[in-house]
């Protein structure tokens, strides 16, 4: 995610009232109802705002952490995933049933979730942002709770998260800063050999990122 009283009083006026050849006077006269205090009604505070949801069909609205990428969690069942999310993503079940993934319209970034190959009811071990553009920049896309997302320098994923700790890829000469979690899983921002944006951010319970899921 990552808030939002005049009071008048009106005096009673005190009426004294005397009757000609009646009895004796009263000892004291009678007051008249005082007109009620107009008390103005508080002002409610408005609710605080509510915890934003992830939109299936929109993946702007997702949020990247140790848990996973909006609705699809690490350690869920990739059949039920798939079938929450929109016709617009791909599973082929011939070539790469533990993997399902989707494209952008803009093709400017994707998104993809792995299984264990071990069975067909594998926990997901593996989601991944990524972007194929030659020299990734800030595009609407899944991000973390503090903003940081596709395109951020490593210096901006250091000045958000300090403590993250850098690495090598076994594969392929790029690096990695991976976050500290307190999970089996943990959020990695990858960047290529030579470069200082980040191309991909995997969530996952290995190491460090695989270099491919479909090889």
């Amino acid at each position: 995610m990552k808030m939002k009283t005049t009071m008048a009083v009106m005096s009673g006026m005190l009426l004294v009232g005397s009757i000609a050849g009646c009895a004796s006077e009263p000892a004291s006269a009678p007051t008249s109802n005082p007109s009620p205090s107009a008390t103005a009604t508080p002002t409610p505070s408005p609710s605080p705002s509510a915890v934003p949801t992830a939109d299936p069909a929109d993946p702007t609205t997702w949020v990247i952490s140790e848990s996973g990428v909006g609705p699809i969690d690490i350690g869920g069942d990739l059949t039920t995933t798939l079938a929450g999310l929109p016709e617009t993503w791909t599973n082929d079940t011939e070539n790469c049933a533990w993997t399902a993934w989707w494209n952008a319209p803009d093709s400017s970034y994707g998104v993809y979730f792995v299984r264990g190959t071990e069975s067909d009811t594998a926990p997901i071990g593996e989601i991944s942002v990524y972007t194929a553009a030659e020299t990734p920049t800030p595009v609407p896309s899944p991000v973390t709770a503090e903003g940081i997302g596709l395109g951020a320098t490593k210096a901006q994923v250091l000045a958000a998260y300090p403590d993250a700790q850098e690495g090598t890829a076994q594969i392929g000469g790029g690096t990695w800063l991976m976050l500290a979690s307190d999970d089996a899983a943990h959020v990695f921002f990858e960047f290529r050999e030579g470069a200082d944006v980040a191309s991909d951010i995997v969530v996952t319970t290995r190491d460090e990122p695989s270099y491919e899921v479909c090889g």
